[in-house]
């Protein structure tokens, strides 16, 4: 199947790789709000990002690797804004795609994530099937990622629809541009801010959640404000999508392209081929086709739909010459964002006062990505084992 893109869409991609590029390789950080704001228009150089040479070079280069064309990242063209990228990425999309490369959800050193165009059509057919019968979809997520490119990118694709990207509308204006029959896509972070900043919504309004777990008490609020269904979806970057469940009180059903595998799961390719898959996830079956999930293999947590890892944060954090050591965990709040929390332990000698929470606060905006700071820095006498 050809997918067709439109440019803005591309800079969208563009756009988000970006972001996520100047993090990992440059450790320079962009939150949500001003990314949402990025466009076709955003100068990427003097009088606006202020991108070095280098870090257009990286940028353009992992834009380009998304959609398997590195072919062509040495053909350097003259460009002064995104816009520009998604021209020069245009006319090698005239032909269907092969392969797509995401962002990985780990650290630095971790290589994009490929998967064969074949797969991400199923995964779309999959989210079409389950939204089928909405007229829009109002897009609270970057298209970067394999859940957004899916939801946002491909399955409207299939379905028809017209996808509206929301992330740079203001409160105000969302509520002018949602409309009954209107599918909303986002995390759970963004349906808490729907949720504080939405009065009511339209009547035949639904919605996929993703990213991060959907708690109960998000899950009933977000109904009690008129929100005829939110359905939330289950996979990862690595594996794809899963499965899904009509709300948090269910159990996850596996879509039809997956069966059971004893604990894990096998995909069932285009081809008929059987391919054996390792879930990200620990999954305790009901039967055949029921699952829940019991905490990741790897230990991540999500934050903010970005997983992140308690362990890997506490050693960086604990890098700091005056911090002999650290823990971080999970305080999780219903219809409130999850925070991480860190306990610190500093070395001896040392006063826990203020000057010493600026020090360790700045340290972390130095070392660690927004999803992986800490909310909350207790300072400790002792740590549990």
């Amino acid at each position: 199947m050809k997918i067709e893109f439109t440019r803005d869409q591309l800079v969208a991609i563009a756009s988000g790789l970006t972001a996520d590029e100047l993090a990992r390789q440059f450790h320079q950080f962009t939150d949500s709000l001003t990314l949402a704001e990025w466009s076709a228009e955003t100068k990427l150089g003097e009088g606006g990002l202020e991108l070095t040479p280098a870090q257009q070079q990286a940028c353009r280069a992992r834009f380009f690797h998304f959609f398997g064309h590195d072919d062509v990242v040495g053909k350097e063209s003259q460009s002064a804004c995104f816009g520009d990228w998604a021209d020069q990425i245009a006319p090698h999309l005239t032909s269907p795609l092969k392969i797509v490369y995401f962002p990985p959800s780990a650290d630095s050193e971790t290589p994009a994530i490929s998967h064969p165009a074949e797969a991400l059509i199923q995964d779309a057919e999959a989210m079409a099937n389950l939204v089928r019968g909405c007229r829009r979809v109002i897009a609270m997520v970057a298209p970067h990622s394999l859940f957004g490119f899916a939801t946002t990118v491909l399955a409207p694709s299939l379905l028809k629809l017209e996808t509206v990207d929301a992330r740079p509308l203001s409160v105000e204006q969302l509520e002018e541009t949602i409309a009954p029959g209107d599918l909303i896509v986002a995390t759970p972070t963004l349906w808490r801010f729907l949720l504080q900043s939405v009065p009511n919504f339209p009547t035949n309004m639904f919605g996929l959640s993703f990213g991060e777990p959907l708690s109960g008490a998000l899950y009933t609020s977000l109904r009690e404000r008129g929100l005829s269904a939110l359905r939330e979806i289950y996979g990862s970057t690595e594996n794809g999508i899963i499965g899904w469940r009509e709300s948090p009180s269910e159990k996850f059903v596996p879509f039809g392209h997956w069966q059971r595998d004893g604990e894990d799961l096998i995909r069932l390719g285009e081809a008929g081929e059987k391919i054996s898959v390792k879930p990200m996830d620990r999954l305790v079956w009901s039967g055949e086709r029921a699952f829940s999930l019991e905490g990741r293999r790897d230990g991540a947590i999500q934050i903010g739909a970005v997983n992140v890892y308690p362990d890997m944060i506490a050693k960086k954090i604990a890098d700091h010459p005056d911090i002999k050591e650290c823990q971080v965990s999970v305080s999780r709040h219903g219809v409130a964002m999850d925070r991480l929390v860190a306990k610190i332990l500093l070395r001896k000698g040392l006063l826990p006062d203020q000057t010493m929470a600026w020090k360790v606060d700045a340290w972390c905006r130095k070392k660690l990505r927004p999803p992986e700071r800490p909310r909350i820095y207790t300072f400790v006498t002792e740590l549990s084992n």
